[in-house]
């Protein structure tokens, strides 16, 4: 199938990657297009194209992965965007975090351009997207799910790739998976370190709750091949982290709900962006913790 591209960051490497090995064509646009990986993604077989309006002409799929809302909408319908080389039937699965209400914004555009939209985060960081195996929620046209799924499965676990309703359903999803995922390595990393300064070794609270009702995903899987080695390569940057919990507190807004919890937790990543850690990984707020308490978790 012939795929677009756009976003050839952490995230977006691994998966178009994923994309050529499963013999897809695939044809990328990139700012910046002498970064090693996207020159590594051309290596293996992608095309480059000059503009995203190009990316869309030579493709029936375009996937966009990029950080935020404004940066979509630029992509989708701004000056030598996507909808400038559309044509009739063209799919846009925009894999990308952003606002719920953008999402149906955009979909109101590109239906007038008889181009089909699907919101399509994903989940499971930067390892998840090496192998192949987010998770994917999906809000759009069922119909066009079906039709695309193939391609998602050459990025995402089949077993974890979801339609979840209408559009925008899928940027919900993701902002609610996020809020948790924020909170727990919040709660994580303040409670190791609490244990540590009273005395309890790392490893043994790891091994010992792991196997408890504090057990967590972030505890066995992020924090031991993120943070409690002291490497703290992203993974999921911590700018953004407080981006999406951002989001989910504008979605609070807009829905008249409290989110008391979301805007500490925030907070806390606020913390760890100003100590120069925004394009760490998001356990990276742990060293924060760490400095206040005059003591480091880590893995012996």
């Amino acid at each position: 199938m012939q795929i677009g591209f756009i976003g050839i960051g952490v995230m977006g490497r691994p998966m178009a990657l994923n994309l050529l090995k499963a013999e897809h064509h695939v044809t990328i646009y990139a700012r910046h297009p002498d970064k090693p990986e996207v020159q590594e993604v051309l290596n293996v077989g992608a095309k480059l194209a000059p503009s995203p309006r190009a990316v869309a002409m030579a493709s029936d799929i375009v996937i966009t992965m990029l950080p935020n809302s404004p940066e979509v909408e630029e992509v989708v319908t701004g000056p030598h965007g996507i909808l400038e080389g559309a044509r009739k039937g063209l799919i846009i699965i925009d894999m990308s975090t952003i606002a719920p209400a953008v999402s149906r914004k955009l979909v109101q555009t590109t239906s007038t351009r008889e181009v089909h939209f699907l919101d399509a985060p994903v989940s499971g960081g930067s390892q998840g997207a090496v192998n192949g195996t987010l998770t994917i929620m999906v809000g759009g046209e069922r119909e066009i799910f079906e039709q695309v799924r193939p391609v998602l499965e050459a990025m995402g676990k089949k077993e974890n790739i979801f339609h979840v309703g209408p559009n925008g359903a899928g940027e919900v999803v993701k902002i609610v998976n996020n809020i948790l995922c924020g909170a727990i390595a919040a709660s994580i990393a303040e409670s190791f370190v609490l244990g540590v300064k009273a005395g309890a070794d790392a490893d043994t609270m790891a091994k010992v709750i792991g196997v408890s009702s504090g057990a967590s995903w972030q505890l066995s899987n992020q924090f031991p091949l993120r943070a409690f080695n002291g490497s703290f390569q992203p993974g999921f940057m911590t700018d953004l982290l407080h981006k999406d919990l951002g989001l989910a507190l504008d979605l609070a807004a807009e829905n008249t709900t409290p989110a008391a919890m979301t805007a500490l937790t925030r907070q806390m990543y606020e913390m760890a962006r100003a100590e120069g850690y925004g394009r760490e990984d998001y356990t990276s707020l742990l060293k924060v913790l760490e400095q206040m308490a005059g003591v480091k978790v880590r893995s012996s």
